[in-house]
């Protein structure tokens, strides 16, 4: 999509299954499950959607990467990953390799959204993959991930941190960030302490990526909030000043686990439900 002075395009490294009733928090299902369905185990689809900013200047800003392929054959079964479509492979069918990359922006440092830091050697440990990119992230996401807890233990992966952050290779930035000219990183916290989305505005339009603010369309509710969010009432806020800024500026929003849609525009429905139209 050409937007403004801007080209953006819309990347995956495929899809894998989370627990539905996850994705929903205290949500019941019988709401949720009419717009997200599950399979026999409770499990919804989503994809990694992985938006590479292509600059004026011949930047390639890549917008987190993604699961990897790092994993075991009991991991693959647990979050059905479906290995046939890889980021690198969208990288590829565009021209691009990961040494194309100069800037790799972390929305925050989940397993599913930073697994293409590092890929294994013949040696079978973890090496660099965009060795040329600058990889941002907003300050208050590196504690945690360095030293995670016992709730956040399991997302937090050492394989694609620790290299990384050991090499000095992450550069952080305080609350907000003017990444190019109108290109601007800013931390909502809710999903993670450090989690951050970004708006672009360009030749009079306006992008905004949600991140987990909004996963999917289905979480377009107000009150969807994940249970895996750590500071849900933050969430809570930041959905509803979000939602109001996109309607107010028919902003496109991206979307970065949505298996079917990687662009929307919101819009008011009836009885004041917020509605959806496909862009991408």
């Amino acid at each position: 999509m050409q937007f403004g002075d801007y080209e953006v395009l819309f990347l995956s490294d495929g899809t894998f299954k989370l627990d539905g009733g996850a994705m929903f928090g205290i949500v019941p299902k019988p709401l949720w499950q009419k717009e997200a369905p599950t399979d026999e185990r409770n499990r919804m689809v989503l994809r990694c959607n992985c938006p590479l900013i292509r600059t004026p200047k011949g930047e390639n800003i890549l917008v987190d990467c993604g699961l990897g392929r790092k994993w075991t054959e009991k991991q693959r079964e647990i979050y059905a990953i479906d290995e046939r479509h890889d980021l690198l492979g969208d990288l590829a069918a565009h021209g691009l390799k990961p040494g194309d990359i100069t800037t790799l922006f972390h929305t925050h440092l989940h397993l599913d959204h930073c697994g293409w830091n590092t890929r294994l050697n013949e040696k079978g440990e973890p090496e660099e993959v965009f060795v040329n990119a600058r990889h941002l992230v907003e300050r208050s996401e590196l504690g945690p991930a360095r030293k995670p807890n016992e709730i956040q233990r399991g997302t937090y992966l050492s394989p694609n941190i620790e290299p990384l952050d050991r090499a000095g290779r992450f550069e952080v930035f305080d609350l907000r960030l003017e990444l190019a000219p109108g290109l601007t990183l800013e931390r909502t916290g809710g999903h993670t302490v450090g989690h951050t989305i970004f708006r672009l505005e360009s030749g009079g339009q306006k992008a905004i990526f949600f991140g987990e603010m909004m996963p999917t369309v289905a979480h377009r509710h107000l009150p969807w909030v994940m249970a895996y969010d750590l500071f849900p009432l933050e969430t809570l806020e930041a959905k509803r000043a979000l939602f109001k800024e996109a309607l107010r500026d028919r902003a496109l929003v991206l979307l970065d686990h949505d298996p079917n849609h990687f662009a929307v525009k919101l819009k008011e429905g009836e009885k004041g439900k917020l509605e959806y139209e496909p862009v991408a």
